[in-house]
């Protein structure tokens, strides 16, 4: 199928992603930065984690690169960018530099949606300097937690992981990304993994609900009549419910991954 973003650009997903910061979400990478180092973040979306970059490498140069248009206005709107942090538009398969034009390459929450990563991979490797340094880092699904255990909750992550998959992307990306990078002609892999424990379950909860809810319109990928409303509809309830719990829980699996090209 057509490769897609499948969380989309409500809302409650920019909610969703504006928490971000490059403090808690690029953590594994940063000790890897130093002052004066050009950096290439690939996906930035609103730009909440490319800030957190640039302040890492001050002098150094930061560039926030993404296909969505209305994020990259979302980010360049944000008083706190600082001087050394510009964005543009641009794709991770076709970047517009030169070969060797960066010291680091960072990469978060991408890699899951890519039909071709390896090819992604390697572009990214492509406009690394020799011995420049990558920071991947994607969630692998078969390792979130919900709790307590509701069926239909869970029947409501399977459903969002077919969706997912169906558009190109892959819900287990974090335990594969060492092996794209090595396919990509990376070296000195090193992979590491946390997980996130957001303290609103309404957040995941409105995540959740927010994609499902849009799942009857994906006739053209799994064809006509293969959504059951009953059943969607439970899903959904089940969610908000879950959401409200005081004993609930939702955790992410992160993997980071690092390498040099």
């Amino acid at each position: 199928m057509p490769e897609r973003y499948m969380p989309g650009y409500t809302p409650p997903i920019v909610s969703f992603m504006t928490r971000r910061s490059a403090e808690t979400h690029a953590a594994f990478f940063l000790p890897q930065l130093k002052p004066g180092m050009r950096l290439l973040d690939c996906g930035c979306g609103p730009g909440t984690i490319s800030r957190g970059l640039a302040a890492r490498v001050a002098p150094g140069e930061v560039i926030g690169v993404d296909v969505e248009v209305s994020q990259l206005e979302l980010a360049r709107q944000d008083p706190a960018n600082p001087s050394n942090l510009r964005y543009i538009q641009a794709g991770v398969y076709e970047l517009p530099f030169l070969n060797a034009e960066f010291d680091a390459v960072f990469s978060h929450a991408l890699f899951e949606h890519l039909a071709e990563p390896v090819r992604a991979a390697q572009e990214i490797r492509r406009v690394l300097k020799p011995g420049g340094l990558v920071g991947l880092c994607s969630p692998d699904w078969d390792g979130f937690i919900f709790a307590p255990h509701d069926p239909e909750v869970e029947a409501a992550a399977k459903l969002f992981r077919r969706l997912q998959e169906a558009q190109g992307g892959n819900t287990a990306a974090g335990r594969k990304l060492g092996t794209w990078l090595e396919e990509a002609g990376f070296k000195n892999i090193k992979l590491s993994a946390r997980y996130e424990c957001p303290d609103d379950l309404a957040v995941m909860g409105s995540f959740l609900c927010d994609r499902l809810k849009r799942a009857p319109q994906q006739d053209d990928v799994f064809g006509r009549g293969w959504t059951d409303p009953e059943s969607l509809q439970r899903m959904l309830q089940a969610v908000q419910a879950w959401e409200k719990r005081s004993d609930g829980l939702f955790a992410l699996a992160w993997v980071g991954a690092v390498a040099h090209a």
